[in-house]
């Protein structure tokens, strides 16, 4: 008899559906309803993007540059987040009108972890006030937290898992609610392992905090995953311990699932890589990891450019994403299942198409997901 995988609810990340300007949501938005999806994870940046196109007239935010992620308003910019929340119900409306419901916004970042009375710690909290507010206005389910990749963000376990249940605390008390969902970050200084976030939520202990299982982060977690400067780790042996580690989380307490694949570095970043020429520009401050996350992360069983790169095996991922979400459905988890994958190089250039090939693409993946995990 086959596996009934009726429950899940298939989405795609706005952020992996083109990088250019002229992508822009409502482009976005017409490629997942044109792909036959119902159900999207909206990026906040483009959030802010699509309100400042409908009010040009908005006064810049007042954040400081170095604290600024994706022009976020400062927490003190009353008439900018007035107008973020005035806009929910026509941002809302939009959706709707390609089909769509928006399950989660993502992703709110740089906010555990900072030293206990530092000036950051507080300002975070006001800006994650703000942030949820904005989520429950827009009717999302969930907002993802990613684990915080500031060296500065050192404070030990016990203060992140305090700040993630406040978090959690006051999500809980908004109607609508909105459940926390902590996701690692492979390039995350030190929260960058899928154990290390599960040790943190439980520590914090909170019924509306979970985990988001994201199938790219733990392929190049530093501990054991691929060094993207060697190729070394991400063994068959080191996957089968990962995965028992997996399994014994209790499937609650995995609020949502997103799935890509990852390139092994058969060739190396500084070795030749086709990702060299956009590391050596100095496209980012942040470390390999985070290169290699946002440049080999294609669709899973499709591959590279949405299929139509893919020359040989290397260039369908190595990363056991299959394997990993079919055992979180053993499990007799079911749930939000959200395609987020990441390839700069292409999805950066200003191809209208692009949007339409990854929708038909993360299409085509949940197609040949489904029809393997009945095997």
């Amino acid at each position: 008899m086959p596996n009934d995988y009726s429950g899940l609810r298939w989405g795609v990340a706005t952020a992996s559906l083109g990088m250019n300007p002229i992508h822009d949501i409502c482009t976005k938005f017409d490629a997942l309803q044109k792909a036959g999806f119902t159900y999207t994870e909206v990026g906040f940046g483009e959030y802010v993007a699509w309100v400042r196109s409908e009010l040009p007239n908005l006064p810049a935010s007042t954040c400081p540059p170095e604290w600024s992620e994706g022009g976020e308003p400062d927490p003190s910019d009353t008439e900018i987040w007035d107008a973020f929340y005035a806009k929910t119900d026509s941002f809302k409306a939009l959706a709707a009108k390609y089909g769509l419901t928006i399950l989660i916004l993502q992703p709110l970042n740089q906010f555990d972890g900072w030293p206990e009375g530092s000036k950051r710690a507080e300002w975070v909290r006001r800006k994650a006030e703000k942030w949820l507010v904005l989520c429950s206005k827009l009717g999302v389910e969930q907002i993802q937290v990613g684990s915080n990749d500031y060296a500065e963000a050192n404070a030990p376990d016990e203060k992140t898992a305090d700040d993630l249940r406040w978090l959690a605390e006051y999500a809980s008390n908004l109607s609508p609610p909105v459940k926390i969902a902590y996701e690692s970050w492979c390039f995350s200084e030190r929260v960058n392992t899928f154990e290390h976030t599960w040790k943190i939520v439980q520590i914090a202990d909170h019924p509306n905090l979970g985990l988001c299982l994201d199938t790219a982060h733990p392929p190049l977690a530093p501990e054991y995953g691929w060094n993207p400067t060697t190729g070394e780790g991400w063994t068959d042996a080191i996957y089968a311990d990962f995965i028992e580690r997996v399994k014994a989380v209790p499937k609650e307490k995995i609020f949502y699932v997103e799935l890509s694949e990852v390139l092994k570095p058969v060739v190396p970043l500084g070795k030749g890589s086709e990702f060299d020429e956009w590391r050596a520009a100095g496209n980012t401050t942040r470390n390999d990891y985070f290169i290699w996350a946002a440049l080999g992360r294609p669709l899973p069983l499709v591959g590279k450019n949405a299929g139509e790169s893919v020359k040989d095996g290397n260039d369908m991922g190595h990363a056991n994403a299959l394997q990993t979400f079919k055992a979180v459905l053993d499990q007799g988890w079911s749930g939000i299942v959200m395609f987020e994958f990441f390839e700069v190089l292409r999805m950066s250039p200003a191809d209208s198409n692009i949007p339409y090939k990854y929708a038909n693409g993360a299409a085509l993946s949940e197609k040949r997901l489904l029809k393997a995990l009945q095997k």
